[in-house]
């Protein structure tokens, strides 16, 4: 607001400038005046010359007298006058108003109807705005060039983590979390969201960095959802089944809609199975674990489809004859836009089923479906 008072004050000025001329007119010029007083005079003896010699009668020559008096005395008065180039008091207004007026006007106006009160828009905001991707490439890449020069400067790390997360170069967010804590410190929110980047980072495998993580965000917000997803995840894969059971029946209950009581439970079941020693087939997501996943948190979500695709996989690497699990698997990692993963997928199932004309059938169809390479 200050900046737009003291602009104000500016053009107020140079309009005053301006418009002095206007108003003041052409003002008195003391030498002149004095000059044309001189002229009267010699006038005035003139007209007596003329009238001693006859070439003028007496009723003539008190006209001229008369005439030139009138003009003498104007001529003197303003000799004497004071000097005033302002002009008349109603011109010297007018350009008083105007002068005042105009800018006084245009703040008025931006006041009505522009945006002053806006504030800046932070460069988080900025930077997870997708209507220009081309715009917001070119912003990352000033952030980045940033934080090559200075990269003490934590909040330059924090905002462009989660742009890593979406543009899935989960590499480059988990070591973005990571300068974010080192800089600005542990907060539940970064550490769950540098163990997400790790998990993502591994296909869904939590690693011991990652666990780490996600424990010490839940050591300072309990209610945090993602990290005890995870955590049961990784006591899954590290064959802690029991302790897997516990967390995903403490876990059944956090949200009320049926498709996540419904995923919740086949974890549950699955984790059982493998306790009695029988384990159950990862038949992979169905409908309803996607509409579960689908009410997740971005991030929270990624983890668990990467997760329960890479459980898929590692079951076909077994059990190489499911075809329903392979069609399955080839279309998730066409979803997580995992192309070349997709495609090794497909390569492998048709390998598989190579003497199955209707299977090769069916593969063929998909990968027409999803634009694969078959």
């Amino acid at each position: 607001m200050l900046l737009w008072i003291i602009l104000a004050c500016l053009t107020a000025a140079v309009l005053y400038g301006l418009l002095r001329p206007l108003a003041g007119g052409r003002g008195n010029d003391p030498a002149r005046d004095a000059f044309n007083a001189a002229v009267y005079r010699d006038q005035l003896v003139e007209v007596e010359s003329d009238r001693a010699r006859g070439l003028i009668g007496e009723a003539e020559a008190e006209a001229a007298r008369i005439e030139i008096a009138r003009r003498l005395i104007a001529a003197d008065g303003k000799e004497s006058a004071p000097d005033s180039t302002n002009g008349s008091f109603p011109a010297k207004a007018a350009m008083i108003v105007v002068a005042v007026m105009l800018p006084v006007t245009a703040l008025a106006l931006y006041l009505t109807y522009g945006s002053p009160r806006l504030p800046d828009q932070p460069l988080a905001i900025r930077l997870q705005d997708p209507t220009n991707e081309q715009n917001l490439a070119a912003l990352v890449a000033r952030v980045e060039a940033r934080l090559r020069e200075h990269p003490e400067e934590g909040e330059g790390w924090e905002v462009i983590a989660p742009v890593y997360m979406g543009w899935r170069r989960f590499g480059d967010a988990a070591q973005a979390y990571a300068q974010a804590i080192r800089l600005l410190g542990p907060s539940a929110q970064r550490l769950s969201s540098q163990g997400q980047a790790l998990v993502l980072k591994n296909d869904g495998v939590v690693t011991e960095e990652a666990r780490k993580a996600l424990e010490q965000a839940l050591a300072l917000d309990p209610t945090l959802l993602e990290p005890r997803i995870l955590i049961a995840i990784a006591k899954e894969q590290d064959g802690h089944y029991a302790a897997a059971v516990e967390d995903w029946r403490a876990l059944r209950d956090k949200r009320e809609d049926a498709a996540w009581r419904e995923m919740v439970q086949k974890r549950i079941e699955a984790a059982e199975a493998h306790l009695n020693g029988a384990p159950r087939a990862d038949p992979g997501p169905s409908q309803a674990d996607i509409a579960a996943i689908e009410r997740m948190a971005p991030a929270e979500r990624q983890a668990m489809v990467e997760q329960m695709v890479q459980g898929l996989a590692a079951r076909l690497e077994q059990e190489g004859d499911d075809l329903p699990g392979w069609l399955k698997l080839v279309r998730a990692y066409s979803v997580l836009d995992r192309k070349e993963d997709a495609a090794k997928a497909l390569a492998r199932a048709k390998s598989q089923f190579s003497r199955n004309t209707q299977a090769i059938e069916q593969l063929d169809a998909l990968a027409a479906e999803l634009g694969l390479k078959s």
